[in-house]
């Protein structure tokens, strides 16, 4: 019963996904920034930002932010790489089939299928939060796709389950159905509140809440629940990809317990390490220069 309850939880979230995808092709989400794109796949319609040219580099959107956020770290990156951003499967407005079940292999698998389409072979992969995960798992994979990773408030799957305790401790976004209806409820009221957490420098969180209340206003996703309940169900630590790694880390982040900074550096060798002690969750959003030295430092570029 419960296998059953958390795939109809999911279909929630997912429901109509065919005529969402029309919808987002031919409305705001298609104009409201300059060079948004979409691509399809087997399960997911993506929308996704592409600036500048050279070596690729890949950021995933850490909702509630969408492309709409990313404007300074496009200008940065995109003089030295060809930058690809991408809004996740049913986070922003990257729209899925109804039969999306936001399983952990199904969801690294659709997003893989995105960057062979998209980005080629041999990216960087600057993944944020949980979908490291996905970038340790592709990487491992598929190891074609990725040359590097400079993962971004980054760790293994234990501890993200640590990370979800704490995001989620009454247990509401765990439970099938019920967190999903919670989520839609609570998703725009829960935004001052999670960049007031997150953010280290506090003057950025109004422009960071009035991008994501616009947003939303225009019917964005954020199906945390069910990438509670499903995806990051994962259990079993993930083999360690040999393409070299970073663990970007903003130690002003109060979302995170302090004992998962770097955590990946005591579950894999050879990591590299760097913080900043002023910056939050999104540290390539709110100094993208100070990432973009780290990055162009660990990937051999200066």
């Amino acid at each position: 019963m419960t296998g059953l309850l958390t795939r109809l939880g999911a279909r929630i979230d997912t429901w109509g996904g065919t005529a969402r995808m029309a919808r987002l092709r031919n409305g705001w989400p298609a104009t409201a920034t300059a060079h948004v794109k979409f691509h399809r796949t087997a399960k997911v319609q993506y929308r996704y930002l592409e600036a500048g040219s050279g070596r690729t580099i890949v950021f995933t959107c850490d909702p509630p932010m969408t492309i709409e956020v990313y404007g300074p770290l496009i200008a940065a990156f995109a003089a030295h790489f060809r930058v690809i951003v991408v809004e996740l499967p049913g986070m922003g407005f990257s729209a899925t089939t109804a039969d999306y079940g936001f399983g952990f292999r199904e969801t690294n698998d659709d997003l893989a299928a995105f960057l062979r389409d998209v980005a080629g072979t041999g990216s960087i992969f600057a993944f944020s939060c949980a979908a490291s995960l996905a970038a340790l798992d592709i990487a491992s994979r598929m190891p074609e796709l990725a040359s590097h990773l400079a993962l971004i408030q980054a760790g293994g799957t234990q501890a993200f389950a640590i990370w979800k305790a704490g995001r989620d401790p009454k247990g509401i976004l765990a439970w099938p159905i019920m967190g999903q209806l919670a989520m839609a409820r609570m998703a725009p009221k829960r935004m001052p509140q999670w960049y007031g957490l997150s953010v280290g420098r506090k003057q950025q969180i109004p422009h960071f809440c009035a991008c994501a209340e616009q947003s939303f206003r225009h019917g964005a996703m954020w199906s945390l629940a069910s990438a509670y309940q499903i995806y990051m169900n994962q259990q079993d630590e993930l083999p360690r990809p040999a393409q070299p790694i970073l663990s970007v880390w903003g130690a002003a982040d109060r979302s995170h317990p302090e004992g998962n900074a770097h955590s990946l550096a005591r579950l894999y060798e050879g990591v590299r390490t760097v913080t900043f002690d002023d910056l939050g969750h999104t540290p390539e959003l709110e100094a993208p220069d100070l990432v973009l030295a780290a990055i162009l430092d660990f990937a051999g570029e200066l």
